[in-house]
């Protein structure tokens, strides 16, 4: 019996999608349009591809992650989509045809838990304020990255268990008949108590004005040893930076966008709270984009805009993951 050849193959030129001709020049059309914005050149086209829109956003991606630079702990992606016109749905013979705008919107691909408690205590320790000043300097910079800080806890627990309060007191009194029925409950339910338990008073605001402390200039001169010094200089340059209060999603539902989770200790009370969070918002309609933009693509200069305006949150994303990286890494024993 004779030897059987090797089954022909298509040359790896040939693209493995047939696309329509309406499509292939919408596709070119955005392609031209990131390429006037600066943000598609040719280093960015591979040897071989099996469509333009997957170039465009993998390009976009990269150049994204390129201006933050290496990162530790976040794992942003920069996620691209296309707006079509009725004529491009529908095919019509004779009519221009293309996509209205791209939208680009930017998610973390997988939050992880960052147990930081130890390395903010060391902080606290070297000196009176530093941790609570850093601290708070992370839970400002959430315009940049949102980040489920011990205090975002307490405020997720009060609308999530206790009907918007500052403990677990009016739901026992909502939801129970009789004292052993409300114990039985306190007993199963994130408390007041228990989250008071979980952190330092200082990490964890309840309601009253937390008192004036020194600035984290002012304290950062104080610090003597060189890795917590690293960490004031970080957060000192991140205080720095101006956010804004722009590009947030339009969408409706609970807010599950958080880029990392900040607990105090190993599957504290935060890791609890924050499954409870999203086991709830699963339920419903919910929001997991950090930031999105609308692009219209006979507008090359809004991309330039947006480029521009996201260049302090870029330099924000690289210091807020150097802190993690730095407060959950170190041995603060």
């Amino acid at each position: 019996m004779s030897a059987i050849g090797a089954l022909p193959r298509l040359s790896a030129g040939v693209p493995k999608v047939v696309l329509p001709t309406d499509r292939i020049r919408a596709d070119a059309g955005l392609a031209q349009y990131l390429v006037q914005a600066g943000a598609l050149t040719d280093a960015d086209i591979p040897e071989t591809w099996n469509g333009v829109l997957e170039v465009c956003a993998r390009a976009l991606d990269g150049w994204a992650k390129h201006q933050i630079g290496p990162l530790h702990c976040l794992s942003p992606v920069f996620v691209l989509e296309v707006n079509e016109t009725e004529d491009l749905r529908s095919s019509r013979r004779g009519q221009a045809a293309g996509y209205r705008s791209a939208k680009l919107c930017w998610i973390e691909r997988q939050e992880r838990q960052w147990v930081v408690g130890p390395g903010l205590e060391a902080l606290e320790r070297a000196c009176a304020g530093l941790g609570a000043a850093v601290l708070a300097v992370l839970e400002r910079a959430h315009l940049a990255y949102p980040l489920f800080t011990p205090d975002m806890a307490r405020s997720v627990a009060s609308y999530l268990y206790w009907y918007g309060e500052d403990d677990e007191g009016m739901a026992l009194e909502e939801q129970c008949d009789d004292p052993d029925e409300r114990e039985e409950m306190r007993q199963q339910m994130v408390t007041r108590e228990l989250l008071e338990s979980a952190f330092p008073a200082w990490a964890c605001s309840f309601g009253a004005r937390p008192p004036k402390r020194p600035t984290l200039r002012a304290l950062s001169s104080k610090v003597a040893d060189e890795r917590l010094h690293a960490i004031v200089d970080d957060a000192l340059a991140l205080s720095r930076l101006h956010l804004k209060d722009e590009f947030r999603p339009d969408l409706d539902g609970e807010f599950v966008a958080w880029g990392a989770v900040l607990s105090w200790r190993e599957d504290d009370v935060t890791v609890r709270i924050y499954d409870d969070l999203l086991n709830t918002a699963h339920q419903g309609e919910y929001c997991d984009l950090i930031g999105d933009i609308e692009l219209p693509l006979d507008q090359p200069a809004r991309f330039a805009e947006w480029r521009a305006a996201m260049r302090t949150r870029f330099r924000a994303i690289g210091l807020i993951d150097t802190l993690i990286h730095a407060l959950s890494a170190g041995d603060w024993r």
